[in-house]
């Protein structure tokens, strides 16, 4: 790890890669949906993250495991965030929390690169998707 993601700026990226980019059509991912899971929080434990999915520039899933995760709605759009993309954290402790920031990779080797604010952390969980009735 470099010196300066050691000294203050947790690369949340090789160990954090995007879960699930291999499924397959038959898998019970894709048959499945994410629900709140209990109320907001403000932190999280680092060492319980295994993985983060982007939805979108204000949204992002930090993967506990296959059937948990938290959601983060960030307060305010991040400037280069996206699908699949990893972002370095600002935490200087083993947790992650809603006054924390994150910089995506991508824009953080500019002068002044983004520093997003993190909002709650809500717990999410994964459930089967409702059937839906044949077309006809």
């Amino acid at each position: 790890m470099s010196k300066g993601v050691s000294e203050g700026m947790g690369l949340l990226g090789a160990a954090l890669l995007l879960a699930g980019c291999a499924s397959g059509s038959n898998d019970s991912a894709n048959r499945s949906v994410w629900v709140e899971d209990g109320p907001p929080v403000n932190c999280i434990s680092l060492n319980q993250v295994r993985s983060f999915r982007a939805i979108d520039d204000r949204t992002i899933d930090f993967e506990r495991n296959r059937n948990q995760a938290w959601r983060n709605n960030l307060p305010h759009s991040c400037s280069g965030l996206s699908f699949g993309q990893a972002v370095r954290h600002n935490s200087r402790t083993s947790q992650l929390c809603s006054f924390d920031t994150i910089t995506p990779v991508s824009m953080a080797r500019g002068p002044n690169p983004p520093r997003c604010q993190l909002g709650q952390f809500q717990p999410m969980k994964r459930v089967p998707a409702p059937e839906t009735p044949p077309a006809g």
